[in-house]
């Protein structure tokens, strides 16, 4: 998959920003969300190839976002990204929905290829 379009949802502004710039630079083309609501209203308008979804926000979590997309559409290829150590419930049964892959922030940019050009 050679430069998909991303959808890029964090309620952390100033690492939004960040991360958008340099997917950009890199020539994917980048949609921004704020929140898992905002993020699902937005998955359906431009139909991503993947989404890379912070999984703690207000308004809606990334895992009830995550699981609304995937019941929209079971395909969809949703990366979660997160500060924190993940072991629990709810990341297990992402995991059986057929979660696309995990980025611990910061990350850089081979992880993400490394996950995309994993799953192609």
């Amino acid at each position: 998959m050679s430069n998909p379009r991303i959808l890029l949802v964090d309620d952390d502004t100033q690492f939004l920003e960040a991360t958008e710039y340099m997917l950009k630079y890199e020539n994917y083309e980048v949609i921004t969300a704020k929140n898992g609501e905002e993020a699902i209203k937005k998955y359906k308008e431009s139909s991503p190839d993947i989404v890379l979804m912070d999984l703690k926000m207000p308004i809606m979590n990334g895992y009830d976002a995550f699981f609304r997309i995937k019941r929209d559409d079971p395909d969809a290829k949703i990366v979660f990204t997160s500060s924190y150590a993940i072991n629990n419930e709810e990341f297990a049964k992402a995991e059986d929905s057929g979660l696309f892959g995990l980025l611990t922030k910061p990350f850089d940019l081979n992880e993400l290829n490394d996950i995309i050009d994993s799953k192609s």
